[in-house]
C-alpha cells in the first residue's frame, strides 16, 4: 500500500579536493587531480555499494538544467591515472608503494563524517589510489561539519580530501562555495570554501550568472560553470543523493 519515489534532492556526493597553503602541494597540480578521479571506479561503487539504486555524478549540478551536457564521468582508467602522474613528476622513487617528488610523499589525508556508507567508500578508495601509487590517511570525524572557528578539519584545511554531500541553493543553481573571499581565515571564519579554491576565471563566471535576469543565459554561463569546475577536477561526483519518499497510496 505504499508507493516509493525517488526525488532529486539538490544533493549530490562527492570529493572536495583542498587547493589552500595546509593542502598536500600535489593536489595544486591539474594532472594530479585528474588522477585521482581516473583512479576511482565509481560505477561498480554505486552498483555494488548501492545496488544500483542511483548513479554517478559527475559535477556539483548534475540532475539540473545548469550542468553542460557534454560532461560525462571521468572513467575508471588506472593507466590514464598512472600516465597523469609520472607526466607531473610524482614516481615511486623509494620502492614504498607510494609515489613521491622533491621528499615528499604522495600521501593524502582523506576525511569524512562517521557515517558507515562514507567509511566504506573510504575503503574502496583507499584501495584504487593506493594502485596507482597515491596513499591515503583515513579519517572519521565526529566534528567533520564544525566551522573554522570551531576547529573543524575540512574548514581549517587539515584535510587533503574531503567526502560529503551538499547542494546550492536548491533549486537555485547559485553557491558561495567557490568564492576567493569564502576562503576562511582568522578575520572571517565563516566563509564556506573549505577546499580553498581561488580561481578568477570562475568567479568571473559566477559573477556574471549571478546578475543574470534572463534564465537562458545564465543557464548558459552555468554550463561553462559547470564544465570549468570538472575540467579542473576540483571537485570529483561519486553518486546521486537523492531524497526516497514513501507515500500511502490512499494520497
Amino acid at each position: 500500500g505504499v508507493q516509493m519515489f525517488t526525488v532529486f534532492s539538490g544533493y549530490n556526493e562527492g570529493l572536495y579536493l583542498n587547493l589552500g597553503e595546509k593542502g598536500h602541494p600535489a593536489l595544486k597540480e591539474l594532472g594530479v587531480r585528474q588522477a585521482i578521479a581516473y583512479a576511482l571506479d565509481r560505477e561498480s561503487l554505486v552498483n555494488d555499494l548501492l545496488l544500483g539504486r542511483t548513479g554517478v555524478a559527475a559535477t556539483y549540478w548534475d540532475n539540473t538544467p545548469f550542468v553542460d551536457p557534454s560532461v560525462a564521468p571521468y572513467p575508471y582508467d588506472p593507466a590514464k591515472a598512472n600516465e597523469l602522474l609520472d607526466a607531473a613528476g610524482w614516481t615511486d622513487s623509494n620502492g614504498d608503494g607510494t609515489r613521491d617528488k622533491d621528499g615528499v610523499e604522495l600521501v593524502l589525508k582523506y576525511g569524512t563524517t562517521t557515517r558507515e556508507i562514507r567509511k566504506e567508500i573510504q575503503a574502496v578508495f583507499q584501495q584504487q589510489l593506493l594502485e596507482v601509487g597515491i596513499g591515503t590517511e583515513l579519517i572519521n570525524a565526529e566534528n567533520f561539519f564544525d566551522g573554522y572557528a570551531e576547529g573543524g578539519p575540512a574548514a581549517t584545511g587539515s584535510l587533503d580530501i574531503f567526502e560529503y554531500s551538499t547542494t546550492a541553493n536548491f533549486p537555485d543553481p547559485h553557491t558561495s562555495e567557490w568564492f576567493c573571499d569564502q576562503i576562511p581565515t582568522d578575520a572571517a571564519p565563516d566563509g564556506s570554501n573549505w577546499q580553498a579554491v581561488c580561481d578568477t576565471d570562475l568567479e568571473a563566471l559566477f559573477t556574471t550568472e549571478s546578475s543574470q535576469v534572463d534564465a537562458a543565459a545564465r543557464e548558459t554561463t552555468f554550463h561553462k560553470i559547470s564544465k570549468h569546475v570538472f575540467d579542473q577536477a576540483y571537485w570529483i561526483g561519486i553518486y546521486w543523493d537523492p531524497d526516497i519518499w514513501a507515500v500511502n497510496a490512499r494520497l
